[in-house]
């Protein structure tokens, strides 16, 4: 018997997310000072937005500590940032344990 996707959805709990290559383009521009920028996909955010409005919390662990990816999960509601993390899967389960 066939599982429709509308009701595998439903069973969806969580959303964990890493940032470069998911959330932008991978890509990193330079300013002349020195300042580096990140490109975040405007439809990412919408994606989050609707998560969230199903109560579907989005968390970002990342091995950046950059101001740019708190301001962006600040403006997003992002539930949780993990960021400095260098061994993301050590977290994982911990964070499976906390949230579901």
């Amino acid at each position: 018997m066939k599982i429709s996707i509308i009701s595998k959805c439903k069973k969806i709990k969580l959303v964990i997310t890493d940032v470069d290559g998911v959330l932008t383009d991978g890509g990193m521009y330079y300013s002349i000072k020195g300042d580096i920028m990140k490109k975040f996909f405007t439809r990412d955010g919408m994606g989050v937005t609707l998560l969230r409005k199903k109560s579907i919390p989005t968390l970002i662990i990342t091995k950046e500590k950059t101001t740019m990816v708190k301001h962006w999960a600040k403006n997003m509601k992002i539930e949780k940032l993990y960021d400095g993390v260098l061994k993301k899967e050590l977290i994982i389960d911990k964070i499976c344990k906390i949230i579901i």
